[in-house]
């Protein structure tokens, strides 16, 4: 087996068996969305018909489409309905397809619901197609290469099995990732499905020389192969120096984020060169990352276009839903023109979590 490889594992896709069961169980199935459900893989349509159970938001467990501007019932996909929409074309999974599934790390209907999809998007014969893409992961570091090769060689087992001994092989309890369990479902669709697994991130020493020594840091053949030699657009420059402070309740330094800003350039640029070595090598790519990750007019896709050629780049956003908001298109990440910068937004509930800058505030008393 190759670093990329995974140990084989016998796939028991429940897409078409659970088509029909009835509504009644869908309360039942909405409670394995928790931290810690059964890792079993569901089909992405029951998990956004699970949702609308649990959540009496009237977005939930819809999609909307950005190059139309319409919202679809997002369990209708078992029904056919949305047949030629963006989103069933990321189920058919075309074979030169680069599609990017956003997230927000610590909700873990998202990773439920991707696992499905990637189920969906993988299962034989599905859609009139078989497509064995690899799956490039943020959450895995280049420098975890070889924890993957050493899980690479582990004999077959069930997928759950194997996706817990994947997530021991790669430390995730010391990678600073929301709990392994919450990751547990996608990475057991991942192996059941039989994807290669592609680390996607950069090293974190790397990360830290970056910030500290920006474009000086990079040498001119690799800035040239990632994109850094196009002229990068002041607007976007801003755009995201705003979102970084923005994301650190603006408690940073302003000399911090010149360095940040190019550290997260960089990380766009690192992933989309993995997938375009992963799409060059399998025929496909699937992106698991961050939602500002896969933002089409600054992230990944920025790096993609203009080394891809004709291949389709799909964004796929999840989107946490607010009381008092129910216009789709008001989620919607906007370019400096103010177009929609993702393809697709699933909407989902919202995972309870702490106020993130209260604790940021604590960490700083505590560091001062």
């Amino acid at each position: 087996m190759t670093a990329t490889s995974i140990p084989w594992a016998k796939r028991t896709s429940t897409h078409h068996r659970l088509a029909t069961i009835p509504l009644i169980l869908f309360v039942a199935i909405a409670s394995i969305a928790s931290p810690s459900a059964s890792a079993a893989t569901l089909p992405a349509e029951l998990v956004l018909e699970a949702w609308t159970q649990k959540s009496n938001h009237p977005l939930v467990g819809q999609v909307w489409i950005a190059s139309n501007a319409r919202t679809v019932d997002g369990p209708a996909i078992s029904r056919g309905i949305i047949v030629g929409s963006p989103i069933a074309d990321a189920i058919g999974a075309k074979s030169n397809q680069l599609l990017l599934l956003g997230e927000i790390h610590d909700n873990p209907d998202h990773h439920l619901f991707r696992a499905g999809l990637i189920d969906a998007v993988t299962a034989p014969g599905a859609y009139g197609r078989t497509a064995h893409p690899a799956i490039v992961s943020e959450h895995i570091r280049a420098d975890q290469a070889a924890a993957l090769e050493a899980f690479s060689q582990r004999p077959a087992a069930p997928a759950g099995e194997l996706a817990q001994h994947l997530l021991e092989h790669l430390e995730w309890q010391r990678s600073g990732w929301p709990a392994a369990q919450m990751f547990k479902p996608l990475y057991t669709a991942i192996i059941e499905a039989r994807l290669p697994i592609r680390p996607g991130d950069v090293s974190r020493e790397r990360i830290r020389s970056l910030v500290r020594g920006g474009s000086a840091s990079m040498p001119p053949d690799e800035a040239t192969r990632l994109g850094f030699d196009r002229d990068w657009p002041a607007p976007l420059a801003s755009a995201l120096a705003d979102e970084i402070q923005g994301s650190h309740c603006g408690m940073l330094p302003d000399a911090a984020i010149a360095g940040m800003s190019f550290a997260q350039r960089y990380r766009d640029a690192h992933l989309a060169d993995a997938m375009v070595a992963a799409a060059e090598r399998y025929g496909g790519a699937i992106l698991l990352a961050g939602n500002g990750h896969i933002r089409t007019d600054r992230g990944v896709p920025w790096y993609l276009r203009h080394r891809v050629g004709n291949r389709q780049i799909l964004a796929v956003m999840l989107a946490e839903v607010e009381d008092g908001r129910t216009d789709p298109a008001g989620y919607a990440p906007r370019d400096p023109n103010g177009k929609p910068a993702v393809d697709v937004i699933v909407f989902t509930p919202r995972a309870q979590r702490d106020d993130p800058c209260e604790k940021m505030r604590e960490h700083m008393r505590k560091t001062k």
